[in-house]
């Protein structure tokens, strides 16, 4: 997962004199965080209800990696809030997303990206059904790590040169099918295709074979070599699996003879990111969690006292299935109520922040 290459900045250093990208920062209990923040041309959220993309680097990289990508300009026409947050710095000194690797940080990194998207659906009225992640490398890795951890917001993920946390193989299940594109080099000495697997980390088979799994395909796909027009000694195979659920909601990109490498014309034959794109936009979560919702406007329910010390109480029109999540996406606690007022004893759970999830609807609880 080192980072052994640049992306082309020079390509896209016009977007640097944009006014619409900025820098900002959000304090993740009581932790400063960054990120790069690119509002589309002429925006108006009054009367717009655009998508977002999350776009993660790589380790030992920086967010301004990423703008050097290419995004900026889809963001304009497809109207779409691109947002590119850092990582803070693991124990060896690089910046890594905690994401369930041996070489992640420590940070409360689900927690910001939360965060982020509760920010994009308050500021921006963001589409809280069109929230998509991607990443190069360790970025590609989180992207994978949120399509389970965060399985309730992002609608589908763009995987450029990282596989999955063998964790979340073991462990993922995720409620909504999150469609997936995986693009990766045969070559690749970074985050190896194929043969011996780094530790905590998968192989691409692997990685594509639990997402077959969750959807459901068939072990073939519909493969396409792609015209083979640029000035490398690449060529790209793209493979649709068969019979997914939902249709075509699972796509390998193979770049045959590639290093740990991100595509872009004319020296290669795709954009990447624009192909990433394609896929992602065609895609609406089921029921999208919209999380930052004040608790009065949850069903007509009141949950008090929040925070606290583990005893909670319910009080409203709805009965069924309450959930505590922690931050990682697991499930802590589940009672069902009923109509009227119900406690939650949740006095056995550590302290800290999790998720309460009420039907459809979800919002952060803090025991202390």
């Amino acid at each position: 997962m080192n980072k052994i290459f640049t992306l082309p900045i020079f390509l896209f250093s016009v977007f640097a004199a944009f006014a619409q990208l900025t820098n900002e920062t959000i304090s993740i209990n009581g932790v400063t965080r960054s990120y790069k923040l690119y509002i589309p041309s002429g925006f108006n959220s009054l009367t717009e209800s655009p998508d977002m993309i999350i776009i993660m680097h790589g380790l030992g990289g920086t967010n301004t990696d990423m703008v050097g990508a290419g995004f900026n300009y889809i963001a304009d026409t497809a109207r779409v809030i691109a947002v590119y947050p850092q990582a803070l710095n693991n124990s060896f000194g690089m910046a890594a997303w905690n994401n369930g690797t041996i070489l992640g940080s420590t940070a409360d990194d689900l927690g910001f990206m939360h965060e982020l998207i509760n920010k994009g659906l308050s500021d921006f009225n963001v589409n809280p059904a069109r929230v998509y992640a991607t990443g190069f490398s360790m970025g590609s890795i989180m992207s994978h790590h949120m399509a389970c951890a965060m399985n309730q917001r992002i609608a589908a993920i763009g995987a450029m040169s990282g596989t999955m946390p063998t964790s979340d193989i073991s462990s993922c299940v995720p409620t909504y099918k999150t469609p997936v594109i995986h693009l990766h080099g045969t070559a690749d000495g970074t985050v190896p295709y194929s043969g011996a697997a780094l530790p905590s980390l998968s192989l691409v088979p692997q990685t594509i074979a639990f997402w077959q799994g969750v959807h459901g395909c068939d072990a073939t796909a519909d493969s396409t070599r792609l015209p083979d027009t640029g000035t490398d000694t690449i060529t790209i195979d793209r493979f649709v699996y068969d019979n997914c659920n939902p249709v075509q909601s699972l796509e390998h990109w193979r770049f045959n003879n590639a290093d740990h490498v991100y595509l872009y014309k004319p020296v290669n034959d795709i954009n990447e990111m624009i192909e990433v794109w394609l896929f992602l936009r065609k895609w609406n979560h089921s029921n999208p969690s919209t999380l930052g919702l004040e608790n009065q406007d949850l069903l007509a329910l009141t949950i008090s006292p929040n925070p606290s010390n583990g005893l909670i109480q319910i009080n409203g029109n709805y009965t069924g299935i309450v959930q505590v999540i922690d931050l990682k996406g697991g499930i802590v606690y589940e009672q069902q109520i009923q109509t009227g007022s119900s406690q939650l004893d949740l006095s056995a759970l550590n302290k800290g922040v999790y998720l309460i999830q009420i039907g459809s609807k979800t919002s952060k609880l803090v025991l202390n």
